[in-house]
């Protein structure tokens, strides 16, 4: 029985139509949490974290109760809404900011949990059906989503950005967010999330910020200005604003024609979102004309996503739609995800097939080959040749696939994947330590031995036969160092240990009584103009 009360039954699909946006339902929830407690992980895998789960059933149960956005009977009706349900509504946005979507680096570091153990659980939770798994190309200009998709091979070479419309290359996986979704029968939000964060410039042009949720029979919401029981602000003086939404897509300018005066009735702008949506980024942006700017907004959200009532002054798009990089936050990437050990469970998930090839900035590449495997085979036979040969690509598959990725064998030799030089280090040693308690053979009088080359550089990612390829350079020079090793030999080349998690792994194997430090190499490697600079440490107990 697991710790947050799941019950045993069989949950239908909760209807959704008629819920409030922004609510969560703890049936729903305990229904795929004990789904996830009964599916069987790789052994290589960690085993489910409790305390994670329940922190987030928890943080959740806070947003049960609906926001006080109902809606009307009505498709044709608006129910006017004013500052106090518009912050209570914000509360609601920023109380579910974790969850809506969830980054994997920002929940493990707000509440104190491993990065790496936090998309582990993710990987699980969105294979047992709990989570949507998504890609998002981080717009170079806006920082937000430039499009979403569920699939890696959905992936074009070049997009629009659906928030700004900046034209954007699609080519580097260090530049694609990773994020997981909530299925809507456990968190209805009634949103296309395409997550903007405003620069700090971009909010001082405000003239109004006022979010409003989507509704499911596509009824609408007044905003007002300068008029009504509960304004959200005087009336808009005379000029010509940016009224834009990135998460509904939406960009327009809004000319006001003249001051308002005492005299003027309200003028009632009714809209629906949809028709604002922006849906071709080469036409040039319409006005949207009122005569004064004692306004009702009626507006209508029946884009099924929330929509913010986005007022700036018209100033040029750097200082409204640029985001500074020193404003960005930080994310799990795609070239980070596709080396987690446990997305091995996702084998549909590859680059797009084509000429098309992603770039990551940089990968930690492990080769391994046995040494003397043809003595091998001609000293003890085909057949018990093989079977140690098995056992040590299990062993290595038990000890690297627990911390990054086996990309392929090529024939004795496995080439994996890490995301840190930290995990391919530990990986290394394990195995190297496995290999010789576990293979040892008293007819010979020794156990299987295997060199390793561990190279961290840029490469390419080329779908091959299924799977994720690694090519390029790093891949070139990784496999040498490996051929240039001996026997229970690990060369780590200096590029690989340029960052202080790096060099204390490094420095914590070395220090083991099983293994010693081999001397700093110059190595002159086929195809590499300048000698490589190599470490490393070798197995000797």
């Amino acid at each position: 029985m697991s710790l947050l009360h799941t019950q045993n039954h069989n949950l239908a699909p909760m209807p959704i139509v008629g819920r409030t946006s922004h609510t969560f339902d703890p049936q729903a929830f305990d229904y795929y949490y004990e789904q996830l407690v009964q599916y069987p992980r790789a052994h290589t895998d960690s085993s489910l974290n409790v305390q994670f789960w329940g922190m987030v059933r928890n943080s959740l149960s806070q947003c049960v109760d609906p926001i006080p956005f109902e809606e009307s009977e009505s498709s044709d009706q608006v129910i006017a809404k004013g500052p106090t349900q518009i912050d209570t509504f914000i509360e609601r946005v920023i109380s579910l900011a974790l969850f809506n979507p969830i980054y994997p680096i920002a929940i493990a570091e707000q509440n104190q949990f491993d990065t790496n153990n936090v998309l582990t659980e993710l990987l699980y939770a969105t294979k047992v059906g709990m989570l949507t798994m998504r890609w998002s190309p981080e717009c170079i200009r806006c920082g937000s989503a430039v499009l979403v998709t569920n699939f890696l091979s959905d992936l074009p070479s070049h997009a629009h950005c659906k928030g700004c419309n900046h034209p954007n290359p699609i080519e580097n996986l260090d530049r694609i967010k990773v994020s997981f979704t909530f299925r809507p029968e456990i968190l209805y939000i009634l949103a296309n999330n395409y997550a903007c964060t405003p620069s700090q410039e971009s909010m001082t042009h405000n003239v109004c910020f006022a979010p409003m949720p989507a509704t499911n029979n596509g009824s609408g919401f007044r905003y007002s200005f300068g008029c009504g029981e509960s304004p959200l602000g005087e009336s808009i003086p005379k000029g010509t604003y940016r009224v834009h939404c990135p998460v509904s897509m939406t960009d327009h300018y809004l000319e006001v024609e003249r001051d308002a005066t005492e005299e003027d009735q309200a003028y009632v702008f009714d809209y629906k979102i949809s028709n604002m949506v922006v849906t071709d980024p080469q036409l040039e942006l319409q006005s949207l004309k009122i005569p004064h700017g004692k306004v009702h907004f009626d507006l209508y959200p029946d884009t099924r996503s929330f929509f913010v009532l986005w007022i700036q002054q018209n100033l040029d798009e750097e200082r409204l739609l640029c985001l500074p990089d020193q404003e960005r936050s930080t994310y799990t990437s795609a070239g980070e995800l596709i080396n987690h050990s446990a997305f091995h469970l996702f084998s549909d998930q590859v680059v797009p097939q084509g000429n098309h090839s992603f770039e990551i900035g940089e990968t930690v590449l492990v080769f391994t080959d046995i040494v003397g495997s043809t003595d091998l085979y001609a000293k003890i036979g085909d057949g018990k040749a093989l079977r140690l040969v098995r056992h040590y690509f299990e062993i290595l598959f038990s000890s690297m696939a627990s911390r990054g990725r086996i990309v392929k064998t090529i024939g004795d030799a496995v080439m994996a994947s890490f995301a840190t030089t930290q995990l391919a280090i530990e990986a290394v040693a394990e195995a190297l330590v496995s290999l010789q308690t576990q293979t040892y053979d008293p007819e010979t009088g020794g156990s299987l031995e295997m060199r390793v080359g561990l190279h961290s550089g840029p490469s390419l990612v080329v779908p091959v036969n299924g799977i994720n390829d690694y090519f390029g350079q790093t891949v070139n020079i990784s496999a040498r160092v490996q051929s240039k090793a001996g026997a229970s030999k690990c060369y780590v080349t200096e590029a690989a240990l340029v960052n202080p998690k790096a060099i204390a792994a490094f420095e914590a194997v070395i220090s083991r009584p099983e293994f010693k430090a081999l001397e700093p190499e110059l190595l002159d490697l086929k195809g590499v103009s300048e000698p490589v600079a190599v470490q490393g440490f070798q197995l000797v107990v």
